[in-house]
């Protein structure tokens, strides 16, 4: 893309931003990620490895596999995709953030109210007396187990992680968080996400039913591209950054 295309690319997606009073924004899992950066276990093992059926069913092997991984991501930074978010919120042009991304980033970076539809990875908790404990804490805790299967200190009950495991249901009152505010949305735009697993791939189609223009910018194509009002095949925090400074610019 020229200098000239991303500036044209910058100001219809700021002008689409402006004449819509409800603009819902959805970003996917890899927000402010490189490319490359833990594909093979994001598009491979963790579908073997991080799944209700391999936690409930070998929970050593799990929690092996899982602890670092999500170590790993807890341990990221706040990327300058997640402030242009916060900033365009506050500035009061987005009005929603619904994020399949697991990190918390978007809360840690200022935003507000954020859909988090497969929860996050920062705590685990205990299902029989409902103990919370921050990520960090796991670690002491599977050493002490023996078998390395991290236990509530208060009941001795096996550990799980908060967010959601493949093959297990999503939080019921987010998703239906986040149909509603894509039923209100008048500008949607899905941010780095491939949308390909449902039920959340579903959610573009919430506006497209209702004539409400969608907008999608990210690397990888989408069963909804043809559909788009725009497609911007540009990492997002590119974009991002050049509509918070155009539409938020800062003193």
């Amino acid at each position: 893309m020229t200098e000239g295309e991303e500036t044209s690319t910058t100001g219809t997606l700021a002008s689409a931003m402006l004449a819509a009073d409800n603009v819902v924004i959805l970003t996917g899992l890899r927000m402010g990620w490189e490319p490359g950066e833990e594909e093979e276990w994001l598009r491979k093992e963790w579908r073997v490895k991080a799944t209700l059926d391999a936690f409930l069913t070998e929970p050593a092997a799990f929690w092996e596999f899982y602890f670092p991984v999500a170590k790993r991501i807890y341990e990221r930074d706040v990327h300058p995709a997640h402030v242009a978010v916060a900033r365009l919120q506050k500035a009061g042009i987005v009005t929603s953030v619904i994020t399949q991304a697991v990190d918390h980033l978007h809360a840690r970076a200022g935003a507000a109210d954020v859909v988090e539809v497969y929860s996050n990875m920062r705590t685990v908790r205990c299902a029989r007396c409902s103990e919370v404990y921050g990520l960090p804490e796991v670690g002491p805790l599977i050493e002490a187990s023996g078998d390395g299967v991290p236990r509530c200190a208060s009941c001795e009950y096996p550990l799980r992680p908060g967010g959601t495991l493949w093959g297990e249901p999503l939080p019921q009152d987010q998703v239906e968080r986040a149909w509603e505010l894509a039923t209100a949305a008048d500008a949607f735009f899905a941010l780095d996400s491939d949308l390909r697993t449902a039920p959340i791939s579903l959610l573009p189609s919430v506006p497209l039913t209702r004539q409400v223009p969608l907008y999608i910018v990210g690397r990888e194509p989408t069963q909804y591209d043809r559909y788009a009002e725009l497609v911007v095949r540009e990492p997002a925090h590119t974009v991002l950054g050049e509509l918070a400074e155009l539409l938020t610019p800062r003193a």
